[in-house]
């Protein structure tokens, strides 16, 4: 046999190259982008979770477990069982298959099942101030799905089952503590800790080893962030505002910068639990009816969901944007450590006032009067006044 010629050989050996090069990349993007697992606990008081996030374009395993008495499984529509159970019993577990796409959106998982949205990523839903419901049932010896995905930050409901005997489960290094109890859903709010993986160990009512865990994961999301320290930004008075970008009630995303040039802009940092803040609130509303044309009314709430903030609007029947500081930011990067706390900037996005505590109706029209006016005979305003609380 006669011998390859040299460049041939060379070339061989790069196509064998570029092949295994190839092959290690298809087993990367399916490392990447494993098939998610996610629960649903049918009950005749409704699913819980009520509503199913699902990201788009990411396929889907999904446990179905019936609390009370059968349920058909859903079907059709790009929904594969993987089983041949076309019911879900109580105290048993069946698995269906989907890819989220955006025709599921608004749409119902079967007949009784949650509504399904899709979404960009969950980290959407943490920056528009949204409770994550997240269902876990405890299984023989494991936890369904057996890795739970939280995102850092976030303020999750995790709503669980038991498929047999009441057990009672902890997370390792979190101290969190659930109690899973059959034919029940028990819910517990949770502040999701640090990213890392948490080991849940059952500390009663398991038999045998038992597998289960909670990874919370880095919050990687555009929206809500606020201008960097060192930019030559400061939330100091006579200095340029830092720009910042939240969520408001209707899922919008409103930027400071926006505003630039068109209006001035009264900064109101607030909580639902604040005293001065409810005091306060009707003089906004006010003054938002009457000048609203003149200046921008921006309401930025401090780490509260978006169900906490819309009753307390609704309650005091307040109309101005309410906006959504989930992870504290933006009040960190204002300096603000008392609520409330009021930053007036003009419309070419210069602090020209700052107040901590209580404004009198009085003092909030002259701040107004202050930005709305022209821009080179602003005075420089920041009386002193006793901190909110």
């Amino acid at each position: 046999m006669s011998k390859l010629p040299r460049w041939a050989a060379i070339a061989f050996i790069g196509l064998i190259a570029a092949g295994l090069v190839a092959w290690e990349m298809v087993g990367l993007r399916r490392t990447d982008a494993p098939m998610r697992e996610v629960a649903v606990i049918f009950g005749t008081a409704g699913p819980f979770p009520e509503t199913l996030y699902l990201e788009d374009g990411v396929q889907y395993r999904i446990a179905l477990t019936s609390l009370d008495r059968s349920y058909p499984v859903p079907a059709g529509n790009g929904v594969v069982s993987s089983s041949a159970a076309s019911e879900v019993a109580p105290g048993e577990v069946v698995w269906i298959e989907l890819t989220a796409d955006p025709s599921w959106d608004g749409r119902r998982l079967g007949d009784t099942g949650p509504v399904v949205r899709v979404v960009e990523s969950i980290g959407e839903i943490v920056a528009r101030g949204e409770e994550y419901p997240v269902a876990i049932i405890a299984g023989a010896g494991e936890l369904i799905p057996r890795q739970v995905r939280l995102l850092e930050g976030s303020r999750a409901v995790v709503g669980g089952t038991s498929l047999r005997a009441p057990v009672i489960l902890n997370t390792k290094g979190a101290g969190v503590q659930f109690v899973l109890w059959p034919a029940e859903v028990i819910q517990l709010a949770l502040d999701v800790p640090g990213p890392g993986t948490y080991e849940l160990a059952c500390e009663q009512g398991c038999t045998g080893g038992w597998r289960g865990e909670f990874r919370v994961e880095a919050l990687d999301s555009e929206v809500p962030w606020v201008e960097a320290a060192g930019t030559g930004a400061a939330a100091e008075v006579g200095k340029r505002a830092p720009d910042f970008a939240l969520y408001d009630m209707n899922g919008r995303v409103v930027q400071l910068s926006d505003l630039r040039g068109e209006k001035g802009v009264f900064i109101n940092f607030w909580a639902t639990w604040c005293p001065p803040c409810l005091r306060e609130m009707p003089a906004m509303q006010a003054l938002y009816e009457r000048r609203g044309h003149e200046v921008a009314i921006l309401a930025v709430n401090y780490r509260e969901t978006r169900a906490q903030v819309e009753t307390f609007m609704a309650d005091l029947d307040l109309h101005f944007p309410a906006l959504l500081d989930v992870q504290g930011d933006v009040a960190l990067r204002y300096n603000v450590w008392s609520y409330p706390t009021s930053v007036f900037v003009d419309k070419d996005g210069i602090v020209r006032g700052r107040f901590i505590g209580e404004l009198s109706p009085e003092l909030m029209e002259q701040f107004v009067d202050a930005i709305t006016g022209d821009p080179g005979a602003l005075p420089v305003l920041d009386p002193g006044a006793p901190a909110g609380s």
